[in-house]
C-alpha cells in the first residue's frame, strides 16, 4: 500500500470523473459480453421459435453460464479480485488525498454530505454517464435489448439493479435506494421517470439538470451543493436570468414563475407606464442600493436601532397591466435573481414549507403573485405566522412585492403596513400604440400595412392580452407557406381567436399612405 504522501490527488474534478468512468467502462464490458453469451446460449438451448420468443421470461430462471442469479442462496456471492479490491482502495485513497488539499470532488463530497452507500454512488455514476458521452446511452439500450424506455439512452432501474448487484439480498436492499425513501429521491437529485402504466424495473433513472451541472464542474462548489439540498423535494428547476445568475425555483412554486431569456432586453425598456409611477418603482431599486450609504454614512442605522431594512410593496393591478414585468425590470436593476410565486396555485398544505424556503434563501426580490390568498380575509396562515414571515422581510435587505387585482380583497391592516401602494392602471391608446408595436420580435417577418393605431384605438387591453395576441397571430402566419409574414388578417384571427371585438366596429382598418403619413408624424 504506498504512503500517503506518495499519492497524487486528482488535478481537479474531470479527472476524477474520468477514473470513476473507467471502472464503469470495465463493469459494462463485462455485462455486454455476458449479454452475448447468454444470445447464443439460448439460441443453442431454445427448441422451437416459440422457445426463442419466450426467453425474455425463461432465460432469467435458467442459470445458462453457472452464475448466480437472484434467485440464488445468499451466500452465492462472485468473489472479488484482489485486483479489483486495490483500485477501489486506490481510487479511495485518492479522493482522500485531493479532499485534503482542496480539491473539490462532486460525487464524493455529495456521497459525505448525504452519507450515501456504495450503490448510491455507482447508481449517480451510471445516470451521470450519459450526460458526459451519448455512447453509454447505445450500450445501457442494448442492454437494456432496445426497449420502447431504454431507447431513451437511460439507464432502467432493472439495468442499474442488474449492473450494481451480486445477489437477491444487494439487490432488495439496492431498490430501496430508487423509491421516494432514499435520500437522493426525497431531495430531487434524481427522478425515476413514469411515462405510462410500466412496471417500476422498467422506469429511467435521471439526474435534476442542476446536480448534473454540480457533477460536472472543474470545481464543485460547496455553496451550489447546499443551495441544492435545501430546496424542497422536486425542486430543482434552476432558471436562467438575463444577468447570468442563476434564478432557484422550485417546481412546485413554478407555475408561474415569469422566465427571463439570457441576454433580454432591458425590462424598463419594454415597460409602458405612466411617469410617475415608473418613478416610484424605480425608487424601490434606490432603497436597496443607496441603503447602505444612508444608514451606516450618514447615521441614520444608528438613529433608527437597525430596524426595517426591507421594503414591502403591494401592486395593484389587472392581469397584464404590467407588475411581473415590473418586477424583474427592479430585479435588472440590482442584478440579481428573483423568487416568484403565486400563491393562489399552491396547495396550502405546502404554505408552511414555502415560508420556510423564503426564509432559508432570504432572497433580494420575492414576488408574491395573489397576495389576497395569505392576506385577505379568510387567510389559511395564523396571524402569528403571517407576522413572522413579515417581519423577517423587515430584517432583510430587499424588496418584498405583493401583487393583487382589487385593493379590497386585501386586509386593511396588513394594507396600511406596506411601504407603498402602487395602483397599475390599463394602458390608454397612446401606450397601447407603444405596446403593439413592440409586442413583435424585431427578427418576426412583419407586414408594413398593420395599422397600429386602430389596434390601439380600438381594442382596450392590457400589455399582457396584447403579447398573447401577438404570439398567436405569429402562429396564424407560421402555419402558412413558408414566407409569409405577420399581417392584419393574421391579427384578426388571434383577435377573434379570444373574441375581442373592435370598439367601432364600423371603423374598419386600413393601410392607406395617409393614415401611414400620420403615424410617421406622430412617432
Amino acid at each position: 500500500m504506498p504512503t500517503e504522501s506518495s499519492i497524487e490527488p486528482f488535478l481537479d474534478n474531470w479527472s476524477y470523473l474520468r477514473a470513476e468512468l473507467n471502472w464503469l467502462d470495465r463493469v459494462l464490458a463485462v455485462a455486454v459480453a455476458r449479454q452475448r453469451r447468454e444470445v447464443k446460449e439460448v439460441e443453442r438451448v431454445a427448441r422451437s421459435k416459440a422457445d426463442l420468443a419466450t426467453s425474455h421470461w425463461w432465460k432469467g430462471l435458467l442459470n445458462l453460464d453457472g452464475d448466480p442469479s437472484y434467485d440464488s442462496p445468499a451466500d452465492g456471492r462472485r468473489k472479488t479480485s484482489p485486483t479489483k479490491a486495490n483500485y477501489q482502495q486506490q481510487l479511495d485513497a485518492k479522493i482522500q488525498v485531493s479532499q485534503q488539499r482542496g480539491i473539490a470532488l462532486g460525487i464524493p463530497t455529495l456521497c459525505s454530505r448525504l452519507e450515501l452507500s456504495v450503490f448510491e454512488k455507482n447508481l449517480l455514476l451510471m445516470a451521470l454517464a450519459p450526460e458526459i458521452s451519448r455512447r453509454y446511452g447505445r450500450i445501457y439500450n442494448y442492454l437494456q435489448e432496445s426497449e420502447q424506455i431504454g431507447a431513451m439512452g437511460l439507464p432502467t432501474v432493472d439495468l442499474i439493479l442488474r449492473i450494481l448487484c451480486r445477489n437477491d439480498a444487494e439487490w432488495r436492499t439496492a431498490r430501496h435506494c430508487l423509491t421516494v425513501d432514499s435520500p437522493l429521491v426525497k431531495s430531487g437529485l434524481i427522478e425515476v421517470q413514469t411515462f405510462h402504466l410500466e412496471p417500476f424495473l422498467a422506469r429511467p433513472v435521471k439526474l435534476s439538470d442542476p446536480l448534473v451541472n454540480y457533477l460536472l464542474a472543474d470545481q464543485p462548489e460547496a455553496k451550489q451543493l447546499e443551495a441544492l439540498l435545501r430546496l424542497p423535494p422536486s425542486s430543482k428547476e434552476l432558471l436562467e436570468f438575463e444577468d447570468d445568475s442563476l434564478l432557484e425555483l422550485p417546481p412546485l412554486w413554478a407555475p408561474t414563475a415569469h422566465r427571463m431569456p439570457a441576454n433580454s432586453a432591458d425590462p424598463w425598456q419594454t415597460l409602458v407606464l405612466p411617469p410617475g409611477l415608473r418613478s416610484n418603482l424605480q425608487h424601490l431599486c434606490d432603497r436597496v442600493q443607496l441603503a447602505e450609504q444612508v444608514d451606516q454614512e450618514w447615521g441614520f442605522q444608528a438613529a433608527t436601532g437597525g430596524a426595517d431594512v426591507g421594503t414591502l410593496v403591494l401592486f395593484v393591478g389587472a392581469p397584464g397591466s404590467g407588475k411581473t414585468t415590473a418586477a424583474h425590470a427592479i430585479a435588472h436593476t440590482l442584478q440579481t435573481s428573483i423568487f416568484a410565486v403565486d400563491l393562489a396555485l399552491i396547495n396550502s398544505v405546502d404554505y408552511p414549507r414555502l415560508l420556510r424556503d423564503i426564509a432559508i434563501q432570504a432572497p433580494t426580490v420575492l414576488l408574491l403573485q395573489s397576495a389576497q390568498v395569505w392576506f385577505g380575509q379568510h387567510a389559511p396562515l395564523s396571524s402569528a405566522q403571517l407576522q413572522q414571515f413579515w417581519q423577517q422581510r423587515r430584517c432583510e435587505r430587499g424588496i418584498t412585492l405583493l401583487t393583487t387585482k382589487h385593493l379590497h380583497s386585501m386586509r386593511s391592516s396588513w394594507r396600511q403596513q406596506m411601504d407603498q401602494v402602487l395602483t397599475f392602471p390599463l394602458p390608454d391608446s397612446e401606450h397601447r400604440l407603444i405596446l403593439w408595436q413592440q409586442a413583435f420580435p424585431a427578427q418576426l417577418p412583419l407586414e408594413s400595412g398593420i395599422d397600429w393605431q386602430w389596434l390601439a384605438e380600438q381594442f382596450p387591453v392590457t400589455g399582457g392580452v396584447i403579447q398573447a395576441i401577438a404570439r398567436e397571430a405569429a402562429l396564424y402566419a407560421a402555419a402558412e407557406p413558408p414566407g409569409t409574414k405577420v399581417s392584419m388578417r393574421h391579427l384578426q384571427q388571434a383577435l377573434a381567436q379570444r373574441s375581442l371585438k373592435p370598439k367601432h366596429p364600423s371603423k374598419a382598418p386600413t393601410t392607406s399612405g395617409k393614415r401611414r403619413k400620420q403615424r410617421a408624424r406622430s412617432e
